[in-house]
């Protein structure tokens, strides 16, 4: 359309050269920005603009927000008298854009319209249920039709092609001066029959004489023609024959697959849109969506379910997404859920095809049941495109050209015939194209694929197709095994996540009954880097194990194999209930076998952090093996990392200032770069990152606050922006979380928590974590008794051997509460308790404030001497460990209670001195609590 062009539609004239509209030829009050998106949707009407070919029109050379885009819009339609849920000149689609959808024309006035007959629909199909869901479609369509005389509706079998066709015929009746005529093309075999199907409908009407042409010649009407698939070239020669026999008729066609004829517009009708997997709508947002929306109109008039609850929401949510949004399964599915119950229904879904059986008996034998649509439509396939159809069905999610190839082809079968093969399936919409990172995937919508599946199982190919789906994925994870050390791990796991799910199913057939235990290992160990990445640890936990036992089943057990199944069940076990120490024993022993220094290290590694439950003295044995080694093998990434080794088990252990040293050292070694060296063998952590949170935690502990929170927010900040989700954590539960509590900032804590809870819910221990983080929330804000039930709860979930399990701020959190509920007796058992516990392991670093926090509970006792004697001793020991912020909260103690006592200069002088270490600005609850003791607060 012309720039300059004077545009009219309803009422309206807009002249976009003179940027002006106009209504019944008085101006519209209407915005420049407004007028321009007006404009530039009404230039290219029926098509739907992105904002990527609005913004320029409206913003030229601008970055413009969506919320702007989307305040324009509602100014226009402000201005044009219509509001969204009414739209009749501009479309919302949802997901794409806009589109200009009302009757227009250009340049002089269009003659008056010649009034329609009281019958103009009289010759479609009645239909007795509201269309729903497809207002948006059905006004695009519309709007093709009137600029362009043959539009056909393509989409899968059940996708609702006729609905909608019969809906656009209805909302266009009245512009044409012939009812439409409806001819249905579905029941026919021979291609010969479709005109003559055309003129027995003219007859029917008395205007057949003279043949087709004669009878057509100034007909200005709408023809459907519905369910071409049976006779397609015959339907497409039909169209053009029709097209050219009169001038003012507009032709609408259905099928799988466009028509190829000439002037022929498709458009290709998409699923119904249902919320996607993990959310979790409320009973009022889920009935935004049309799939949903369906499924509970049918649902009410087959006699159940007054009204969609919250409850229920999540569920119909899920059965409407197993059936791809398709409206017939939706339908069938809402008749069966009124007499089977929702849940029953979910449960049963994966034998839909005998669960929907029950159609309408009035409907067309091909849209009875999901079956009988799908039959109708696989057997106008020829052989070979059955063949490959079905063998596709092996794939779960998208899959490529490549694995298309590898599956699908049989020997002596080109490539080109198997490319020809797939763009005529997809043009037949049994297949659809799916955006993946690198290019483009073929899919075929679940329904459809469990149909397939039954096919091939009845042709005998359903192992052979297994297994090429095996080894191709076999070899599509061997080759991305380098990836993870070659690209950052983000970059990685968005090129692999397309085939994780069937990466899933070929190791499901490998490790079952198809006994092929090799391939399954190999799998299995190809896909650990991609579940850690995503923090699948429960998952890669199960699928380990099975990987395992089948390589113990095996009467020649491979070495490496066996290392890497080992290196790989320890590391994933870390945060599940502390590692698995077997497994590093298996690996420690297959690396020295195979002289492999990489494995060797990991499982020392491994082994000093199994150690850490029992006993600090021997994980630094280990530690020290793992940097001698390390050093040795001159690889310039692994000494560094020995370094910080060696210096957290020195922090546990109460040594702060050589773990800084080292800690330090590490940083100012190891290399800065996107990509670190040992995020895919160690624990699948950021080296770097552990670093850092641990060096946050050292310098809270030699009172330096201000930098500690500093450092630990810098670093959860670079955790975050890995995407990594073990480094994230790490930087959150072990850095950043307890320094913000250490330090009394709580709402740095519950930044924190709520990241934890928000971001990190990929297992349950990691839960546990975050929720007991928050109890102590609440305990810090006087909601005792609630904070304390819930702590000891969460506590009471973690595996003993877990690191949360141990985490001091947690015991000191229960003491804490149970002092504060005048519990004293019961506060003094839980220190003792976990001061045990950490003495028999050698964990030191936190024992000056139990020593301290069993002062407080012997002089809630009134045991004043004993309580001194605890303050005394924590102090000193922080002194020892050259833990100042130690210090300062013993001395604060111990100056409380002799003051209390009238006794204090002493301890007063004391707590003076250690104030004075820390920087006169300094202000933290600590600090401001012992300025307040010695008068200067």
């Amino acid at each position: 359309m012309e720039s300059g062009e004077e545009i009219r539609f309803g009422g309206f004239t807009l002249l976009p050269r003179r940027k002006r509209l106009l209504r019944e030829g008085e101006p519209v009050r209407i915005g420049q920005r407004a007028l321009d998106l007006l404009i530039a949707l009404a230039q290219r009407p029926g098509e739907v603009l992105d904002r990527g070919a609005l913004l320029p029109a409206v913003w030229p050379g601008r970055h413009i927000e969506d919320s702007n885009l989307r305040a324009q819009v509602a100014a226009l339609r402000r201005a044009l008298g219509e509001s969204e849920a009414e739209a009749r000149h501009v479309l919302t689609v949802p997901g794409r854009g806009y589109s200009f959808v009302a009757p227009l024309e250009t340049g002089p006035a269009p003659p008056v319209p010649r009034p329609a007959t009281p019958t103009a629909a009289a010759t479609l199909p009645v239909r007795l249920q509201p269309v729903l869901g497809r207002e948006t479609d059905i006004g695009l369509i519309a709007g093709r039709l009137r600029e362009h005389r043959f539009v056909s509706i393509t989409g899968a079998g059940g996708i609702g092609k006729t609905t909608v066709a019969l809906s656009v015929a209805r909302r266009l009746a009245a512009e044409y001066a012939q009812p439409p005529l409806f001819i249905d093309l579905g029941t026919l075999t021979d291609g010969a029959l479709a005109q003559g199907r055309v003129l027995a409908a003219l007859e029917a009407e008395g205007r057949a004489e003279g043949g087709l042409a004669a009878a057509l010649a100034g007909a200005h009407r709408l023809v459907i023609l519905d369910s071409c698939e049976p006779v397609i070239g015959a339907a497409a020669r039909l169209a053009e024959h029709l097209l050219q026999s009169a001038p003012r008729l507009h032709v609408l066609a259905t099928s799988r697959e466009p028509l190829r004829a000439e002037g022929e517009w498709t458009y290709r009708l998409p699923s119904m849109e249902a919320p996607p997997p993990g959310a979790a709508p409320g009973a009022r947002e889920a009935m935004g969506f049309p799939a949903i929306a369906l499924f509970v109109e049918r649902l009410q008039a087959a006699g159940a379910m007054p009204a969609l609850t919250d409850a229920e929401a999540g569920l119909v949510a899920q059965i409407c997404r197993q059936l791809d949004g398709i409206p017939l399964a939706i339908e069938l599915a809402a008749t069966r859920a009124a007499q089977l119950g929702l849940q029953a229904l979910a449960e049963r879904l994966g034998d839909r095809f005998r669960l929907l059986m029950q159609g309408r008996r009035t409907a067309l034998p091909r849209h009875q049941t999901l079956r009988a649509t799908l039959d109708w439509s696989h057997g106008l396939l020829p052989p070979e495109e059955q063949r490959l159809l079905r063998r596709l069905a092996v794939f779960q999610g998208c899959f490529t050209l490549e694995a298309a190839l590898a599956v699908g082809a049989d020997e002596g079968e080109t490539e080109a015939e198997i490319i020809d093969r797939l763009g005529s399936l997809l043009d037949k919409s049994f297949l659809a194209l799916q955006a993946r990172p690198g290019g483009t995937a073929y899919r075929c919508l679940d329904t459809t694929r469990l149909y397939l599946a039954g096919k091939l199982e009845e042709a005998g190919e359903a192992e052979a197709t297994a297994l090429r789906h095996a080894s191709h994925f076999e070899a599509v994870f061997r080759r991305a095994e380098a990836l993870w050390a070659a690209v950052p791990v983000a970059e990685a796991r968005a090129r692999l996540a397309p085939d994780i799910d069937n990466l899933r199913a070929a190791i499901d057939w490998a490790l079952g009954p198809a006994c092929q235990r090799r391939t399954g290992i190999a799998l299995t160990l190809a896909g650990v880097p991609l579940w850690s990445s995503f923090g699948l640890i429960d998952e890669t936990r199960r699928r380990l194990d099975a990987a395992i036992a089948a390589f113990r089943a095996e009467v020649e057990q491979e070495p490496r194999l066996g290392m890497r199944l080992y290196a790989a069940l320890g590391t994933i076990t870390v945060f599940q209930s502390g590692t698995l120490e077997s497994a590093w024993v298996n690996t420690l022993v297959f690396a020295e076998q195979l002289g492999d220094v990489e494995h060797q290290l990991r499982a020392l590694n491994g082994l000093a952090l199994g150690a850490m439950r029992r006993d600090y003295g021997q994980a630094l044995a280990y530690a020290h093996r793992f940097r001698d080694i390390a050093w040795a093998s001159g690889q310039p990434d692994d000494g560094p990392v020995g370094d910080r080794l060696v210096g957290y088990i020195l922090h546990m252990q109460g040594e702060q200032a050589e773990a800084r040293r080292l800690t330090e050292a590490m940083l100012a070694r190891y290399p800065r770069r996107a990509l670190q060296p040992h995020q895919s063998k160690l624990n699948f952590y950021d080296q770097r990152i552990l670093s850092k949170s641990v060096l946050a935690r050292i310098l809270w502990l030699q009172g330096e606050t201000e930098a500690a929170l500093a450092l630990a927010d810098e670093t959860a900040a670079e955790a975050r922006a890995l995407e990594h989700p073990f480094s994230h954590f790490f930087a959150l539960a072990l850095g950043a979380g307890p320094v913000a509590f250490l330090a009394g900032d709580m709402a740095r804590a519950a930044a924190v928590r709520a990241r934890m809870l928000g971001e990190l819910r990929q297992t349950q221990a990691w839960v546990l974590w975050g929720e007991s983080y928050r109890a102590l929330e609440w305990i810090a804000a006087g909601r005792m008794e609630e904070g304390l039930a819930q702590l000891r709860e969460r506590m009471a979930g973690m595996a003993p051997t877990a690191f949360s399990a141990r985490l001091p701020i947690l015991h000191a959190g229960v003491a804490t509460a149970l002092l504060r509920l005048e519990r004293p007796a019961e506060a003094l058992a839980a220190v003792e308790a976990a001061l045990a516990d950490a003495r028999g392991c050698g964990e030191a670093w936190f024992e000056p404030e139990y020593l301290r926090l069993g002062g407080e509970c012997r002089l809630a006792l009134a045991d004043a001497g004993a309580a001194a004697a605890a303050f005394r001793a924590a102090q000193a020991l922080a002194e020892r460990q050259a833990a100042p912020a130690w210090s300062l909260r013993a001395a604060t103690s111990l100056a409380r209670m002799r003051r209390e006592c009238a006794s204090g200069p002493a301890a007063e002088a004391l707590l003076a001195g250690i104030v004075a270490r820390f920087p006169p600005r300094a202000d933290t609850p600590d600090l401001r609590a012992a300025r307040a003791l010695l008068g200067d607060g």
